[in-house]
């Protein structure tokens, strides 16, 4: 076995972490940054491998967006990452590109007993196909297949498949959404970069009070904000009611989603819901409510059957990158 240390990496629309392991898995150092203080990945790597004495072998980074002849360029995020091109300014063995998303989902079995939340908490299918998506800066989707007791995760960009509405509301919010947009994808209504718009939609019937009016007004990025008044409202904090819908409005579409992708993959494995945001919104994951969007239709009693969980580890696609950057391709 190669004795060199791997490298793995997730790198998002708002951020990247990078972590070196040992070839026993231990973890070396581990490092997050901003995206936009940096031009590009090289200059990231560059300044987490500054001075390092264990220099990667194996390098495996998961993107956010899809990889086409292991190049991506990001999906919100004006960078292209060419593992070529990398491999040309670091003396690396070998690196393998992948979506995110098969990131989370090769890390997804590897994940503690506390790693996870579960909403519904049924018996998974040995074996079964499972599905992921992650809520953060997009809508990322991913599901992952078994051949011969291995796990294979696939990617998908079934964020930007077309968004379906459940109820008047979504429909209403849909008619909103195409006053300024051609298409409306799954993504638009349903991450962070949605939730501003969503909020505007809720607070045309449902003004939000002053103080939170004022706390928005020139800020470039309005999510952290509304996210914390969603739920310190809803947590005994000062009343928001606008920022409260908009983030049981944001649930309500995950959960329709989360079920469109456990039908196309039939994931009778489980249902995993990562990103940045869920963990962050925990008191609207009412399981109830929850359900009622996710088990309907046709196969409402499949869907019953399906166990669903959070994922409350936050370095679950780091841990995916380190597995697929130790196994052969």
């Amino acid at each position: 076995m190669d004795k060199r240390p791997v490298l793995a990496g997730d790198i998002g629309g708002t951020k990247t972490a990078l972590a070196l392991y040992n070839p026993d898995r231990t973890l070396l150092r581990e490092a997050t940054y901003i995206n936009r203080q940096f031009s590009d990945i090289l200059e990231v790597i560059g300044n987490f491998l500054a001075g390092e004495k264990h220099q990667p072998g194996r390098v495996c980074l998961g993107a956010a967006g899809p990889v086409r002849d292991n190049r991506v360029r990001m999906t919100n995020l004006d960078w292209v990452i060419d593992a070529e091109k990398i491999c040309s300014c670091f003396p690396f063995d070998s690196v393998r590109l992948v979506n995110d998303l098969v990131a989370t989902t090769a890390g997804v079995q590897h994940l503690p007993a506390d790693g996870l939340l579960a909403i519904n908490p049924k018996e998974r299918k040995p074996q079964g196909t499972i599905a992921v998506l992650a809520a953060g800066t997009g809508l990322g989707q991913s599901f992952a297949v078994w051949h011969e007791n291995r796990l294979y995760p696939f990617p998908s960009e079934g964020g930007h498949a077309t968004f379906a509405p459940r109820n008047q509301q979504q429909i209403e919010l849909l008619t909103f959404m195409l006053k300024s947009k051609k298409h409306v994808s799954v993504e638009q209504v349903c991450s962070g970069l949605a939730i501003p718009d969503l909020f505007t939609f809720i607070s045309s019937a449902c003004p939000p009070p002053d103080w939170l009016t004022r706390q928005l007004r020139h800020q470039p990025d309005q999510t952290p904000t509304l996210i914390r008044a969603a739920v310190n409202a809803l947590t005994g904090g000062p009343a928001c009611e606008a920022a409260v819908r908009t983030m049981f409005l944001f649930v309500d579409i995950l959960a329709a989603e989360a079920a469109n992708l456990t039908l196309k993959s039939l994931a009778t494995g489980g249902v995993y819901i990562g990103g940045g945001i869920p963990p962050r919104i925990l008191p609207f994951f009412d399981t109830t409510r929850f359900m009622s969007f996710f088990s309907r239709g046709s196969f409402s009693d499949l869907l019953a059957a399906i166990p669903v969980h959070i994922i409350l580890a936050s370095e679950t696609a780091l841990t995916g990158a380190r597995e697929l950057a130790m196994t052969e391709r």
